[in-house]
């Protein structure tokens, strides 16, 4: 087992589920429940939210087979994405009248699409699709710590939000977007080749 490749994807996928840029719209929609809630609520939307990732990472090879995609045009595509993404968190912020804490969530939209998105679904489908020269339990590996990286900042979400204030989250997340585009740039140059042979 790759250690270091397992580690770099956990941390690329941590970058996609991006909790520092989450911790204010969870904080916000949940205000109004007791910390024993607030922590029940984070640990179910958590499950969903990894519930749907393994989806996508084990039928990623077979969707790529039924659409006829090649590795190296998907991995153009994810590269995009992520890019889109990554300039999108440098550019964020966060206005509280956005979260409307009316209800408590269900599944819509802690755990779908804000843990689980669709540019984190993208590109579980791409990087399993691809192969990348890891196994699935590589894959699979990396998607639990890095699940268990967003689940921690979450569930310390609360203090670690009075800690750090709102200024600091927010450039928490510009840099985590700063470092996401920097590999979505690699990611579509090393793809292109492929995409486009000769």
């Amino acid at each position: 087992m790759d250690g270091k490749a397992v580690f770099s994807l956990a941390f690329l996928l941590v970058m996609l589920m991006d909790p520092f840029g989450n911790l204010p719209v969870f904080i916000t929609l949940l205000q109004h429940h007791s910390g024993r809630e607030y922590s029940r609520i984070i640990w179910r939307e958590s499950l969903f939210a990894l519930a749907v990732m393994a989806g996508a990472l084990l039928l990623g090879r077979n969707i790529m087979e039924l659409l006829h995609v090649s590795s190296g045009s998907l991995g153009v595509a994810g590269g995009l994405i992520l890019l889109i993404i990554g300039v999108k968190m440098v550019f964020s912020t966060f206005r509280e009248e956005e979260a409307k804490p009316e209800q408590e969530p269900f599944i819509v939209p802690l755990a779908v699409p804000l843990i689980c998105g669709p540019g984190l679904i993208a590109m579980l489908v791409t990087l399993r699709g691809g192969g990348g020269g890891m196994a699935l339990r590589e894959f699979a590996l990396a998607l639990f710590v890095a699940w268990l990286a967003q689940l921690a900042i979450l569930q310390a979400g609360r203090p670690l939000a009075r800690l750090l204030g709102a200024k600091a989250l927010n450039a928490l997340e510009s840099l985590m977007g700063l470092l996401l585009a920097g590999i979505a740039v690699g990611m579509i140059l090393e793809n292109i080749g492929k995409a486009v042979p000769g």
